[in-house]
């Protein structure tokens, strides 16, 4: 019950004050109608949508291996941006000195910073494209701005990087004259080496003779060996049969049958015919083969002598070669030295000069064109985004109907606090 009465006695406060209400709401409707049409200017709001793509080093692919290339692609690559580092970067006081010159727009008006808060950059969730927002009280000025700030920062952008290019460009030219010259330097040592006497080529071609030769002795080395062992064979065959063999053999034959006794008996040869004579002759056999062992002597001590002579060359040879092979180990590795450190400035030469043929070519190149791409440009705006009107005068009513009810229950209330006293 006492709900009913608390609720009814609301009802009846709000309905004595009614024309309160009423009078305070049209008020604030009016005001704010007055404002909103006729004080404040409208605000129009123009926008271009810009792809914005990531750049990519400016490197191409190469040979992993290559230290110098790895370096350089490092150092002379295009700055890592993504979509926020172009966002931070289109509201840049470069940027808009640049717009506000372009456009000739009047500085005490359009500053630096009264022209960045009028851009708002906004961009889309899981894409690539930015909006460049410009909120100005001339349309056409506002559309003008927004375009000309995107275009300016394409322009921008491929202006830092030209002049980031320019910068590495002028160190590579300096650099690569530097590694001609080490090339140069390299190349005339090398060619000097090459150009002594003994070089490698010839010092190997000398060991290899030499190692020909040495075969070639230990070849007939091995023959002699063989002729050595045959002859003392044969040596010792004729010895032993040289020592069965006797020297003289013994005969006994009729004294008649000897021409010298023959002689001297013609008158008594009757008388002596029976008679016998004992003679030593030389054994044939034993001339022979005494011969052949003295012969077999001769050709051991040839063999034996050529033999000495072919291990003295040996010897010799073998020295001449340990010594080649010593100053071939010295010139090898001097030779491998002046090569690596040759084929190593002529890599760096190489990869210098086409670095800088990289460069030069994005030096001419308009990178900003191919990674910025306007979208959608601004046109002039026809209805002005601010003040909205039907809503300050909605919000104007809504605040008009609180205030007049709190003033009228302030009202009741002091009112009804004056009867008690």
């Amino acid at each position: 019950m006492e709900e009913e009465i608390s609720l009814r006695e609301l009802i009846e406060i709000l309905l004595r004050g009614k024309w309160i209400i009423a009078a305070i709401t049209i008020i604030a409707i009016l005001v704010s109608g007055i404002f909103s049409f006729f004080i404040i200017s409208p605000t129009y709001e123009a926008r271009t949508v810009i792809m914005a793509s990531s750049l990519a080093p400016a490197s191409m692919p190469t040979d992993e291996g290559n230290g110098y290339d790895a370096l350089l692609n490092n150092l002379f690559k295009y700055p890592q941006m993504n979509i926020e580092t172009y966002r931070v970067q289109i509201t840049t006081p470069r940027l808009l000195g640049k717009v506000i010159q372009q456009l000739n727009l009047d500085t005490e008006k359009y500053s630096i910073n009264s022209l960045k808060k009028s851009i708002d950059i906004e961009t889309t969730k899981d894409t690539n494209l930015l909006h460049i927002v410009v909120k100005d009280k001339d349309p056409e000025m506002s559309a003008k701005i927004s375009n000309a700030l995107a275009a300016e920062f394409a322009n921008f952008l491929s202006d830092s990087i030209r002049e980031q290019m320019e910068d590495s460009a002028e160190y590579l030219k300096h650099q690569i004259q530097v590694e001609k010259e080490n090339l140069e330097k390299a190349t005339e040592e090398l060619k000097n080496f090459i150009a002594q006497p003994q070089n490698v080529d010839e010092l190997q071609k000398d060991i290899q003779a030499k190692l020909e030769l040495i075969t070639d002795f230990k070849t007939d080395l091995v023959q002699l060996d063989v002729q050595e062992r045959a002859a003392k064979a044969s040596l010792e065959n004729a010895e032993t049969r040289l020592e069965k063999e006797p020297r003289f053999l013994e005969l006994e034959r009729s004294i008649i049958d000897d021409p010298v006794m023959a002689g001297l008996t013609d008158n008594t040869a009757k008388n002596i015919a029976g008679l016998t004579l004992k003679t030593q002759e030389i054994n044939d056999n034993y001339t022979t083969l005494y011969d052949k062992v003295a012969e077999l002597d001769v050709t051991l001590a040839g063999v034996s002598s050529m033999k000495s002579a072919i291990n003295e060359n040996i010897k010799k040879t073998q020295a001449e070669l340990e010594t080649l092979q010593g100053i071939l180990a010295y010139k090898q590795t001097e030779y491998d030295r002046l090569n690596e450190q040759y084929k190593l400035a002529q890599s760096t030469y190489n990869t210098f000069l086409q670095k800088y043929q990289e460069v030069r070519i994005t030096t001419s190149t308009k990178i900003g064109d191919n990674n910025v791409m306007i979208i959608s440009p601004a046109e002039v705006p026809e209805v002005p985004v601010s003040p909205r009107k039907a809503l300050n005068v909605a919000i104007a009513a809504v605040l008009g109907i609180m205030i007049s009810v709190f003033i009228v229950f302030f009202a009741d209330y002091w009112k009804k606090s004056e009867d008690v006293l």
